[in-house]
């Protein structure tokens, strides 16, 4: 009665296991994961002069991306550049692009080994907004906010101070 139970019980089992490993392996191609060993770039990038706040993106000893600075403060009008010291495309991306002069609609493109960087509008704010970044191939529009805690860079970009117009 016992082999009757146990064997359909194991080929269940692996019948699961195996559908449950193809799943896994048809990831999107173009939503790379933080889980990919990043390295850091062989000669590190300097920023402009006029850089104004810098955030370093810097891979860890196992390959995972952080931000240089959980909190980042920027006073209205200000400029903040994103120095990627890893040789991986990154988006950054923000809670709410109408802080920022021009026409910003979408996360920032910041390429392997290179920097970037977005300027505030010069108005009275005190405000925080989420800050966040995602693994790319060179393609913002495919990243979005992440849900949970998959990705590993993510932060605070806090406007503080008063601008002038």
């Amino acid at each position: 009665m016992r082999i009757r139970v146990l064997f359909p019980l194991c080929i269940t089992g692996l019948v699961l296991a195996c559908a449950t490993q193809s799943r896994t392996s048809n990831a999107d191609p173009a939503a790379l994961s933080d889980g990919t060993l990043v390295e850091s770039c062989t000669t590190p990038p300097t920023p402009p002069t006029d850089a104004g706040v810098v955030v370093d993106i810097t891979a860890d000893a196992e390959g995972k991306v952080h931000f240089s600075s959980k909190t980042v403060r920027v006073d209205p009008g200000q400029t903040v550049t994103f120095v990627s010291n890893v040789n991986q495309d990154r988006c950054i991306g923000v809670s709410d692009y109408a802080i920022f002069a021009g026409d910003v609609t979408g996360p920032l493109l910041v390429s392997a080994c290179t920097s970037a960087s977005w300027t505030l509008l010069a108005s009275d704010a005190s405000k925080q907004y989420q800050l966040w970044a995602c693994a790319t191939t060179g393609d913002c529009s495919k990243c979005t906010q992440p849900q949970g805690v998959k990705e590993t860079i993510n932060g605070t970009l806090e406007v503080t101070g008063r601008g002038g117009d």
